[in-house]
């Protein structure tokens, strides 16, 4: 008993600071699934790996993040189009090609499930880019002012 307690404390310390390490524009990749608003891509798939960019964490259970996409999603009216913002991979060299942020949805990761699944960050947008981005998520009228409040974008 004594032993799962210790593993229960050091998992816990570790996971406080994987979470105290995380910073606005900080880009991580981890597989994500429906909880986190990411439909797979195949059938019998349960997640898809995600390229996102951390933009505020709540104060007790989720880090909230925008998902870079390798395209803009076709399918969907030009008033969302226009909230994708272009990241160069000239810029951004981890990414191999251009990209957008969809900045049309922001959306939460639990905290247990990032630190499962951490991995050191494989970048930091500019700051630049990063206020651009930002300012974008607020604007949208597809984030409703509730999600806004909760990770506190709603200034």
């Amino acid at each position: 008993m004594t032993a799962k307690f210790a593993d229960l404390i050091a998992s816990k310390g570790k996971n406080k600071m994987i979470i105290s390490s995380v910073e606005v524009g900080h880009v991580y990749k981890m597989p994500l699934t429906e909880k986190e608003g990411i439909i797979p891509k195949y059938a019998g798939e349960s997640f898809r790996n995600k390229y996102f960019i951390v933009l505020a964490l709540d104060e007790t259970h989720a880090i909230g993040f925008v998902v870079i996409n390798t395209n803009i999603n076709s399918n969907v009216s030009q008033e969302i189009k226009d909230l994708y913002y272009p990241l160069s991979a000239a810029k951004y060299p981890f990414l191999e090609k251009n990209r957008y942020v969809n900045c049309s949805d922001l959306m939460p990761i639990e905290k247990d499930k990032f630190t499962k699944f951490f991995e050191s960050p494989y970048a930091k947008i500019d700051s630049e880019d990063l206020e651009l981005i930002i300012q974008t998520v607020k604007t949208a009228p597809t984030i409703s002012p509730k999600i806004l409040k909760r990770f506190k974008l709603n200034s």
